[in-house]
């Protein structure tokens, strides 16, 4: 890769315009070097599909186990209060295993979001949407983000799960201060740190206590569920129970969230396909799609070098860190015809968004669905629905979401 391509990165990387439009550097990455060591991250950055894919698809030789104590292992030793207590939640659960303890403890949450049961959830989800567009719709303004695109998967993932409604956003605030800390390439010490350390302990103590008290007193939900199969079979211990509990409810409404937001500013940006869309209904289960590709919720995957390995001409080290560019895969020329341009109609599309092999979105079906439900609600229910203002973006390499989305409808001004 040439000297000049790869200062551009390293200058750009983490910076405001980074974040308001990688994909140009993440271009000249994929086409220059698309298996990349980054010195500012430490960390190998993977952009091309396939390669992307096959790091997905084999997890014996690139582990999800140890990924993030090894991401703090740059803090340094006095950093320890606030590493500490973060490092022992990830040191077990769903997403942060390998087979055989990810075979074991995947199942156990499956039953929750088959399709059954997920298209049995659809009439409370358009009751939810309805009530969320009735909240604003008569004052002609809203920022969809705020009032629409947030509670919309928080309030479903926490109904799911059985959190009271009172807690619903106690939970939520504290699962965006766990997810600050991978706003960055890099762990350091700040705010990120200190507000991940304190939000992770909280959520623990949380649930621990909710989990008791479905002992004590079994519902209909999923943290009953996953507490039952604990004492049943000894296949959850404590630290794998919270540590579910904690993964449902992070994973749970940060994806469907940035996919609504995301997708409602690329609609209101293109009216010509507002249009079609209205003409064509037809098209939404493709336009959904191509919202994910193009936008794609989470931008960043990542994985765990688990021993030394050759991979696309590079010397790959036990315990690096391999950054995977979920945002750039789904652009690549080699895969997608015309990937910079926005295209409802798209067939095959091969996005990663929900990543793939073994660790495939759980949710991805309760996520396509409410999206399903909610573009054409909003649509049909604010008439002249248009931008007012520019939307910003949350400043994170791991989510591609936005921070705002304010829109007007209606006949006004």
């Amino acid at each position: 890769m040439p000297t000049a391509q790869r200062d551009q990165f390293e200058d750009r990387i983490d910076t405001p315009e980074w974040f308001q439009d990688p994909y140009p550097v993440l271009a000249a990455l994929r086409e220059g070097d698309p298996v990349y060591w980054s010195e500012r991250w430490g960390v190998w950055v993977v952009t091309r599909h396939e390669h992307v894919l096959e790091v997905l698809r084999d997890p014996r030789r690139f582990s999800n186990a140890g990924r993030f104590s090894t991401f703090l292992d740059v803090l340094p030793a006095d950093a320890a209060p606030h590493v500490d207590p973060l490092r022992r939640h990830y040191a077990c659960g769903m997403l942060q295993s390998d087979p055989p303890d990810h075979t074991r403890l995947r199942p156990l949450v499956n039953k929750a979001f088959t399709p059954r049961v997920v298209a049995a959830s659809r009439p409370r989800i358009e009751q939810v949407v309805a009530e969320l567009i009735g909240s604003f719709r008569d004052r002609g303004a809203a920022d969809l983000l705020r009032e629409f695109a947030y509670p919309l998967p928080a309030i479903v993932i926490c109904e799911l799960m059985g959190v009271p409604v009172a807690d619903r956003e106690q939970l939520i605030e504290l699962s965006d201060g766990v997810v600050g800390i991978q706003r960055s390439g890099r762990a350091a010490v700040d705010e990120h740190l200190v507000t991940a350390a304190r939000s992770i302990v909280a959520m623990e103590d949380y649930f621990r206590d909710l989990c008791q008290e479905r002992r004590a007193m079994p519902q209909d939900d999923l943290i009953t569920a996953l507490v039952q199969a604990e004492e049943s079979g000894d296949r959850l211990d404590e630290a794998e129970l919270i540590s579910m509990c904690a993964t449902l409810m992070i994973a749970g409404h940060e994806t469907t969230r940035n996919l609504l937001a995301n997708g409602m500013r690329l609609l209101l940006e293109r009216p010509d396909v507002m249009h079609r869309l209205a003409a064509e209904p037809d098209l939404w289960e493709s336009a959904i799609e191509e919202m994910l590709r193009f936008e794609s919720p989470v931008a960043r995957g990542w994985r765990r070098v688990a021993a030394d390995t050759s991979f696309q001409g590079r010397e790959l080290r036990q315990g690096q860190l391999v950054y995977l560019m979920l945002g750039a895969a789904n652009r690549d020329p080699l895969v997608f015809t015309d990937p910079d341009t926005f295209d409802i109609a798209r067939t095959g599309n091969r996005h990663l968004a929900f990543g793939q092999g073994i660790h495939f979105c759980l949710g991805a079906r309760l996520t396509r669905l409410e999206a399903r439900v909610a573009f054409p609600a909003l649509l049909a229910a604010l008439p002249g629905l248009r931008l007012d203002g520019q939307p910003r973006w949350h400043e994170s390499v791991t989510h591609r979401g936005l921070a705002s989305l304010p829109v007007r409808y209606g006949s006004g001004s």
